[in-house]
């Protein structure tokens, strides 16, 4: 009943099939309406918001804290198998390699994000990814590696070494028991759209980040009990301001220790209802920052939801919990708490079309000297269109809210993106993205507005 298998047969495929040998059959017109797809998404983005699930410039993947709930009852346009595209990777032994290489030329209006000395940039970027993964009948093993290596042309100061190393693997103690053991190490570069960064920054803010966590689950029947428990680490690297000044954020470092529990109940094939209890303690590294105590503390949510997915129709998650933060210093720091909320769902409205939706209110711990928390409130949508077997156009857009309680301040933002994909043959690809990012905060300490307009072209070379 909570099988996450996306096995398909020919015939299940034979709809699919269907609509798309017709366009495949056109093939040679590719070229030119990937190009011209671009160029009309690009003209939807004034003002409306939009937004990419894959190569995003300015997005950062949607989270919730649920767990699966793709039960193979639909594939969504960019998950479904393209047989005649797909990289098939090199075997070694009884793994599989998959190497691929990304090669951009990009463009940013508002390289320091200062709306009042606006300079605009150019910038080459490498990007190298391998994943080594195991074929073996039971357990799994899996290694990647990647980095994003960015140049720019007059502005190298903003240059970027990101980088990221990880590895997991499963267990398959008994048909119903598995445990997964994930490790994972990252340098990491910050965005003032997604993170509490003030934006006068010459440098961009960096951070090194480890991960090891461990997460087991049990089926039994219609029943399932997860259960996950990780350490997160993290470590910055001090940033230079507009005027000069540099500023250490080792009051930023702090060590994250997270657990949580899960049970959930199938009523049906198709829908299942699930509790969690979750707790988390932070503890950062220096006693005082700006003269005050540090954010240590102790972070609590329970949640109550529903996860589901219907064939043909609709697939996501809905929760609603209750979250609470107090911290060790109290007499400087608020506790404080509220109702949560998760809620993630994909639209089916044809085999071609996708529609994503993130719907999101989470308690999180900020990094700002005089804040203790803070609420992060986010709408997402986003639309994946199969435009021709091998070519997929994504629009999209978010609007977040950060609100400060103990501040009575908030940070606005409003970001879009359009992009295509588009899959030549197995080993060659082209990704064109457009994104556009409005930073509105209002309130002492967290810096002034901007805007920013990217633009990005891709060559993709993959195994």
């Amino acid at each position: 009943m909570f099988s996450t298998s996306r096995t398909w047969d020919a015939d299940d495929m034979t709809g699919v099939r269907s609509i798309t040998q017709t366009r495949a059959a056109s093939r040679h017109r590719a070229a030119a309406l990937w190009l011209r797809g671009t160029l009309i998404a690009a003209s939807a983005l004034t003002p409306a918001v939009a937004a990419a699930q894959t190569s995003s410039l300015l997005l950062p993947p949607a989270t919730t804290s649920g767990d699966d709930y793709d039960r193979g009852h639909n594939v969504g346009v960019v998950e479904r198998g393209r047989p005649e595209y797909d990289a098939l990777g090199v075997r070694l032994g009884s793994f599989i390699v998959n190497p691929q290489l990304n090669t951009s030329i990009g463009y940013s209006d508002n390289i320091f994000n200062d709306n009042t000395n606006k300079k605009s940039d150019v910038y080459t970027s490498f990007e190298p990814y391998v994943n080594v993964a195991s074929d073996w009948s039971v357990h799994q093993l899996r290694l990647t590696g990647a980095a994003d290596i960015r140049r720019f042309a007059k502005q190298t100061i903003r240059n970027q070494d990101a980088w990221n190393v990880q590895g997991s693997g499963r267990i398959d103690v008994t048909r119903d028991l598995t445990v997964r053991l994930d490790a994972q190490a990252d340098r990491t570069y910050e965005s003032p759209f997604s993170a509490d960064v003030v934006a006068n920054l010459i440098e961009p803010s960096r951070y090194l980040r480890t991960f090891l966590g461990t997460r087991t689950s049990y089926d039994s029947g219609r029943s399932r009990v997860i259960g996950t428990i990780d350490r997160t680490s993290y470590e910055f690297s001090s940033v230079r301001f507009a005027d000069g000044l540099i500023r250490d954020q080792r009051y930023r470092d702090r060590v994250t220790y997270a657990g949580t529990g899960t049970y959930e109940l199938g009523f049906s094939p198709s829908l299942s209802l699930y509790a969690r209890l979750e707790a988390d303690r932070n503890n950062y590294g220096l006693a005082q920052a700006f003269g005050a105590p540090n954010r240590d503390s102790n972070g609590y949510r329970g949640v109550f939801g529903s996860n589901f997915d219907i064939a043909g129709v609709a697939r996501g998650t809905v929760g609603i919990g209750y979250s609470y933060r107090k911290f060790d210093a109290s007499q400087t720091y608020r506790t404080t708490s509220g109702l949560s909320v998760e809620a993630r769902a994909d639209w089916f409205p044809s085999e071609l079309t996708t529609v994503g939706i993130l719907l999101q209110r989470r308690l999180i711990d900020v990094d700002l000297s005089n804040a203790g928390s803070s609420w992060d409130n986010r709408i997402r949508v986003t639309i994946d269109h199969e435009l021709l077997y091998n070519l997929i156009v994504t629009v999209g857009g978010e609007v977040s809210k950060r609100e400060y309680p103990e501040r009575s301040s908030s940070t606005q933002v409003y970001r879009a993106e359009v992009g295509s994909r588009y899959q030549i043959t197995r080993w060659l690809g082209l990704d064109a993205n457009i994104g556009y990012g409005s930073n509105k905060p209002s309130g002492i300490g967290l810096g002034n507005p901007f805007d920013e307009l990217r633009a990005r072209f891709s060559i993709r070379i993959r195994r």
